[in-house]
């Protein structure tokens, strides 16, 4: 993200987590910040923007951290699967996501309850498929509504610990407690066949473009020319390099994973970026 434009966003998190999205102006911000409000403008269109640009910058450094979880790791082993979830659990408490999501909740305005939607639809959408990675194509039928099942013990669990304990939560416990459950739970539906959502889609989801590998090398190629001005050259090299083996006749998946890695550990990239990195994951995990 581009430096000034991550200051201002900075400045708005500290103050939407200590005063209050509803509470804060956007003078607020430009004082935190020490920007002109041309230079606000400049990137955001207003207070409920910048929010949203909040939540989608820490949404991609978790699918970041997802992936430097998984890269060069078995898609079907259930303990990635758990540290994966692991990961939210922990961003979730770190970035306090439960005071912004109270935010958009008492903003009651109609953009960002969209965004809050959409956003639970997706990790819907994601934990769907890596139930699926994990358990085989017969737990397709039950994928979908166990991820909500996961999504809901989660909440409810820690909120349930934070009455029952003094400690810490333990994530690490909790996301392989929850992953041991969703397990029991798959192998008696798949022996029952029974079920309580029908379809196995959420119909708001739309599918990830399908692209073959090398036109995803080429627009890999094309993010570090026109997406990362403001990266470090190795960066863009690294996106070049990885842009150029996708494409390769017989691309490298040792090579590819490496530098999947590196890439994954960097500083939060924009969410367009994030998923060209995904699906370059997806393709040579298969």
């Amino acid at each position: 993200m581009n430096p000034k434009k991550q200051n201002i966003v900075n400045a708005a998190y500290s103050l939407f987590i200590n005063k209050g999205y509803n509470a804060s102006s956007i003078q607020d911000i430009l004082d935190e910040a020490g920007v002109s409000k041309g230079t606000f403008y400049k990137y955001f269109t207003s207070k409920t923007e910048c929010l949203i640009a909040i939540m989608e910058s820490v949404g991609s450094e978790i699918r970041q951290k997802r992936m430097s979880a998984a890269v060069g790791k078995s898609v079907d082993d259930p303990q990635i699967l758990a540290e994966q979830l692991c990961i939210r659990i922990r961003l979730n408490r770190e970035k306090n996501l439960f005071a912004l999501y109270e935010s958009i909740f008492y903003a009651q305005e109609e953009v960002l309850k969209k965004f809050a939607r959409d956003t639970y639809v997706k990790e819907l959408d994601w934990l769907s498929s890596r139930i699926i990675d994990v358990f085989g194509k017969e737990a397709e039928p039950y994928a979908m509504e166990n991820a909500a099942i996961v999504h809901g013990s989660i909440q409810q669990l820690t909120h349930m610990w934070k009455l029952t304990s003094k400690d810490d939560l333990p994530t690490e416990e909790l996301s392989a407690f929850v992953i041991r459950r969703l397990k029991a739970a798959i192998t008696l539906q798949v022996e029952t066949g029974d079920r309580f959502i029908q379809e196995m889609k959420i119909s708001e989801v739309k599918p990830l473009e399908k692209i073959s590998l090398q036109e995803l090398g080429n627009r890999l190629k094309t993010a570090s020319k026109t997406f990362l001005e403001e990266e470090d050259e190795d960066t863009k090299h690294l996106f070049d390099f990885l842009g150029e083996e996708l494409a390769a006749t017989k691309p490298r998946k040792i090579l590819i994973e490496s530098v999947l890695s590196s890439l994954a550990n960097h500083h939060s990239f924009e969410p367009n970026i994030v998923t060209l990195l995904e699906q370059a994951w997806g393709e040579i995990s298969k």
